[in-house]
């Protein structure tokens, strides 16, 4: 079963949708940019953890980046930058 988690633009903090140590996997990420063009960077763990994705999107775009699935072992943390930038997490 497959959730879907919407990640926000989160400055140079970051967002944290999973802290466990339980093991996720991603599936697929929607990235859109209404305004600015924008950057994801997706780590396993925390803020310093091991980097997973960067993705990148166009101003006025939105773009499914879609995977055989990306394992997360200590959780999940997603930076958002780029006014008007949204992602959206397909997590199993």
């Amino acid at each position: 079963m497959s959730v879907l988690i919407e990640v926000g633009i989160s400055g140079s903090v970051g967002k944290q949708p999973f802290a466990t140590t339980k093991p996720v996997i991603l599936k697929s990420v929607i990235t859109t940019s209404t305004v600015s063009a924008g950057t994801f960077v997706i780590r396993d763990g925390e803020t310093s953890g091991e980097v997973k994705l960067t993705l990148r999107q166009a101003a006025g775009g939105s773009t499914p980046h879609e995977f055989e699935g990306v394992r997360f072992d200590k959780g999940m943390h997603v930076k958002v930058t780029g006014t008007g930038s949204l992602c959206y997490l397909e997590i199993e």
